[in-house]
């Protein structure tokens, strides 16, 4: 519980390759607490991803029958349950209605599945930023190109709330090469 006494309504969690973040988010979408730990996929493969995501929980003070929504790797083949990619074009409605339940939890654990471009001359997947896209408060109407900058960054065009296509590249990843390894730095 936080010092204002909001009740949470959800946790949230996006878990990563190497790294795992949890809020707690009250009615209004408050964020009213928040851990950060280096808890990503691979530890989650040693330790166990429910032991993990419930030591995070309590001691964050987590009512026992909170829901909690997982995005990121968690939702991969090699995460704790897979959550099969929306293939696009598709509405940014059917992130949330595609999400997987994991069973045999003390909380209702919800794992929000990736998008999956399947052209045959541009194939390409995401899984994480798919949550920022459903959260980044784009109008229904028009159409937007969103760029999501990262280590991969992704360039997602939106259609009239639908996911269309999108593009990885990776600008962070190459930034850090030339940074650490070029006559740049």
């Amino acid at each position: 519980m936080n010092p204002a006494g909001n009740a949470p309504a959800v946790a949230a969690v996006d878990w990563g390759t190497t790294r795992m973040r949890v809020w707690l988010i009250d009615g209004q979408g408050k964020v009213l607490a928040e851990r950060r730990g280096d808890d990503g996929l691979i530890t989650a493969q040693q330790k166990g991803f429910s032991t993990i995501l419930e030591g995070h929980l309590a001691a964050m003070g987590a009512p026992a029958a909170l829901p909690v929504i997982i995005c990121g790797m968690a939702g991969s083949r090699q995460g704790w349950l897979e959550a099969p990619y929306v293939t696009v074009p598709a509405p940014l409605s059917a992130i949330l209605a595609g999400a997987a339940s994991v069973p045999g939890q003390s909380h209702d654990i919800r794992i929000v599945p990736g998008l999956a471009q399947r052209l045959t001359d541009a194939p390409d997947v995401m899984r994480g930023e798919e949550t920022q896209l459903a959260g980044a408060g784009l109008p229904a109407k028009g159409r937007q190109l969103v760029c999501m900058p990262g280590t991969h960054s992704k360039w997602v065009l939106v259609e009239d709330g639908i996911v269309t296509g999108f593009g990885t590249w990776p600008t962070g990843e190459l930034f850090s090469v030339l940074a650490a390894h070029s006559i740049l730095h």
